[in-house]
């Protein structure tokens, strides 16, 4: 196979999907594949199955993808950060235009982010030092032991302790690092001239808790105070590699119990986070401060999709737990819940066909929930006062709608015609952001119990509250398109009428997507293949009409999914789309600006794909992008399917009763699956 010279491929041609997967997941060889216990779900029967050809697939949860997508679900990363991972290990560098073995010039950037991140672990290490050696760390040593800190959780944190004075500033100086570098890194502060300059040290008798990312790396540290001093926490500032708005305590050692869970416990401290885990409660990340932001959820449902908040019970506690609710609300995906629409069309006398439409309807894709505690204790107290309380307080979290209304009622008089309005107030703008309208419908019912009115009533406000947000947010979008197209162009998507179908058939094609088939007995293939790249050019297609007319993305969000998407880059492309695209406004230029050169090419290859002389619009373009999404759908289907039979046939030679049971299973799901989209689509055989 001739090099490729994507850096996507040139890294999965270095590394071997067996190997990279087998170091997490111990597998075995299954014919021409390897299987073994899936690590996105908990199974006792093995369904999870890796080609050398580059993919994986779990017949029990659905999960596929290929070497990229794999490091992403595992680690918690984003494509960017697989991107670099992945290059790392495989020897190659990223800057553009270097390949395997030639020299390339380290971005200044890079080379800045490098030596950050080595010199807070070597602060790390110094300051972990210092707490177990230290005779100042006495009293350090005492407050863990008082707080039921063991040694283990001492080392496997590495907690630290900062002395008085400039010390840690002077060992890092002696280290090569400069007066500069530890400013610019937060470690030290400049001293004012007048008191005889120099630097000392940010962290000053304090018990240190070092900062990591979701990869294990050092990124900053907070710091405790232990002699009356204020602030009663610091923590490093903003650097080139710290965002505490994007970082959670604990990622790094929460993430497979996270995984084994199936849910995160977010609470509010450093050291609610610790003495937990060291209860065996592995799925505890503790933000930084009070304040949940869409950063940290992104990093979540990589992980999982089910979300307790276990702030601390206090009236600052109770405020972070609205916010954070409300930011989870929005920045979890939305999943389509598909109804089918039957009609019937008459083809002559005695001949009618079936037709009909696919309808979604929208609901956040999460469980958030939120953990009630005992007055008056904090997590970490809880917990060493009885775990089993902690345990329950879990178990029995209250739905975030029952929370939501307790708490933004309490100081209200609900028997009085003014608490009633302040409470509706209050609340229907948060109920009308769920976006699965059969579950407003019972908040509401909820709330107009809570208030003692007539259900219909409340229906009715709440249906108006919802009208005045969806007006609200049009008048955005609408006033930011205006602003961007100076105030006098027509939006492209409102231009012409059904001309989309029409491009297609002058061109000689039925549809936007090239005729593909999922023939053979063994459907995974390699980057070259023809099968693939027909296939790949299908996704691109799907993704320009999304890119070019924002308008269709209900139409296909509801069909395709990113695990739809068999490219490297197209499924994360989807998925960047997909999050722009969930935002009140979409701005292409702004999407790609941020994108990874990889996906950047990939956005340009998808924009060409649906590229016409005029603007597109009306019936023809929503069909267009309905008949995209069907048949990419139905490809991965009967890809999927293909697949089975090969696996199926392997189980009956082995006679492997359970796997055969297993995948007979997921056979009959993708049968209804295909039935489903044949009757909303047309397209059959």
């Amino acid at each position: 196979m001739a090099e490729s010279s994507s850096i996507v491929e040139r890294i999965k041609q270095k590394l071997d999907i067996v190997d990279e997967i087998g170091a997490v997941v111990p597998l075995r060889k299954s014919g021409k594949a390897f299987k073994g216990l899936c690590p996105f779900h908990g199974e006792r029967t093995p369904s999870f199955y890796v080609y050398p050809e580059g993919w994986y697939r779990c017949f029990g949860c659905g999960e596929n993808g290929d070497i990229f997508t794999f490091v992403e679900k595992q680690q918690g990363v984003d494509f960017r950060e697989a991107l670099a991972l992945l290059a790392e290990r495989a020897g190659i560098a990223l800057e553009s235009g270097a390949r395997e073995g030639e020299a390339h010039q380290e971005s200044p950037e890079a080379a800045a982010r490098k030596r950050l991140r080595a010199l807070n672990e070597a602060a790390a290490i110094w300051l972990h030092h210092q707490l177990l050696q230290s005779p100042e760390a006495r009293y350090a040593r005492t407050y863990l032991d008082s707080r039921g800190v063991n040694g283990e959780s001492i080392t496997l944190w590495r907690l630290g302790y900062a002395p008085e004075g400039d010390r840690l500033s002077r060992y890092l100086q002696e280290q090569g690092y400069t007066a500069k570098e530890l400013i610019e890194a937060g470690i030290a502060r400049e001293r004012d001239a007048g008191k005889g300059g120099g630097l000392y040290d940010t962290f000053r008798n304090r018990l240190i808790f070092p900062i990591r990312d979701a990869r294990g790396q050092t990124i900053a540290f907070g710091g405790r105070e232990l002699g009356g001093g204020h602030p009663k926490y610091l923590n490093t500032p903003q650097t080139l590699i710290f965002d505490k708005s994007a970082t959670l305590y604990g990622l790094d050692l929460a993430r497979e119990g996270i995984r084994r869970a199936g849910q995160v416990v977010i609470v509010e401290g450093y050291m609610d986070a610790l003495v937990t885990h060291q209860y065996g409660f592995r799925n505890v990340v503790a933000c930084i401060g009070s304040a949940i932001t869409d950063k940290h959820i992104k990093q979540i449902k990589k992980l999982t999709r089910r979300v307790a908040l276990a702030l601390d019970p206090d009236a600052a506690g109770e405020a972070a737990m609205v916010r954070g609710i409300t930011v989870a609300q929005q920045a979890f995906d939305r999943i389509s819940v598909p109804t089918f629409e039957p009609s019937v069309r008459s083809e002559g006398r005695d001949r009618t066909k079936r037709q009909g439409i696919l309808r979604f309807e929208q609901q956040v894709d999460a469980t958030i929930t939120v953990v009630l505690l005992p007055p008056h204790e904090d997590p970490d107290e809880v917990v060493r006062r009885d775990p089993s309380v902690w345990q329950r307080a879990i178990e029995q979290a209250q739905p975030l709608i029952n929370f939501l209304i307790d708490s933004q009622t309490a100081d209200l008089d609900l028997r009085t015609y003014q608490g009633k309005v302040e409470a509706m107030r209050r609340l229907l703008p948060l109920i009308a952001e769920v976006t699965d309208q059969k579950q407003a419908e019972v908040y509401g019912d909820e709330l107009a119990h809570k208030l003692r009115m007539e259900p219909s009533v409340l229906q009715r406000e709440l249906r108006e509250t919802q009208r005045r947000l969806r007006q609200e947010r049009q008048s955005r979008v609408t006033s930011q398109r205006t602003a961007e197209q100076g105030g006098g162009a027509e939006d492209q998507t409102g231009a012409s009428v059904e001309r989309l179908g029409e491009k297609y058939s002058e061109s000689g094609r039925a549809s936007p997507s090239p005729s593909y088939s999922a023939t053979g007995t063994y459907p995974i293939v390699t980057g070259p293949d023809v099968r693939l790249r027909m296939l790949v050019r299908r996704e691109e297609e799907c993704l320009g009409l999304l890119l070019t007319y924002p308008v269709v993305w209900p139409e296909v969000y509801g069909i395709v999914a990113e695990g739809d998407f068999a490219g490297t880059e197209t499924r994360a492309l989807y998925r960047a789309a997909a999050a722009a695209l969930g935002a009140d406004a979409f701005d292409l230029p702004r999407l790609r600006d941020g994108l990874p050169s990889p996906l950047q090419e990939a956005a340009a290859r998808a924009l060409a794909m649906v590229a016409t002389d005029e603007p597109l619009d009306g019936q023809g373009l929503i069909k267009a992008a309905r008949d995209a999404a069907y048949r990419l759908k139905r490809v991965r289907i009967e890809e999927e399917m293909a697949e089975l039979d090969y696996l199926q046939r392997d189980a009956e030679q082995s006679g492997d009763g359970e796997a055969l049971r297993a995948l007979l299973r997921r056979k009959q799901q993708l049968l209804s699956q295909r039935r489903a989209l044949d009757a909303a689509s047309g397209l059959h055989g």
